[in-house]
């Protein structure tokens, strides 16, 4: 299955990178690795592939990734959010 960014989801990527960078030195690419596990939970254990926004909270980071399965071929991330603590 190919995964696809939106625009927005692309920028919210560099966006928490750089805030997760600021908290400590190299958390970004802890939570861009991280990120990449989560997508890839989301392929293995979604058992109903809707063509509703759906949203999986990541485990280590306080980020919701919202996608949406556009058919059998394509997991669309439309957006990545920080939690409001």
């Amino acid at each position: 299955m190919k995964i696809l960014l939106s625009s927005i989801a692309k920028n919210d990527i560099r966006l928490l990178m750089r805030v997760f960078n600021a908290e400590k030195e190299n958390k970004g690419i802890d939570f861009l690795e991280d990120l990449k596990v989560s997508i890839n939970e989301i392929l293995e254990t979604s058992t109903q592939k809707s063509s509703e926004i759906a949203v999986n909270k990541m485990e280590n980071f306080p980020v919701l990734i919202h996608y949406i399965f556009e058919n059998e071929e394509n997991l669309f991330i439309t957006a990545i959010f920080k939690e409001l603590n």
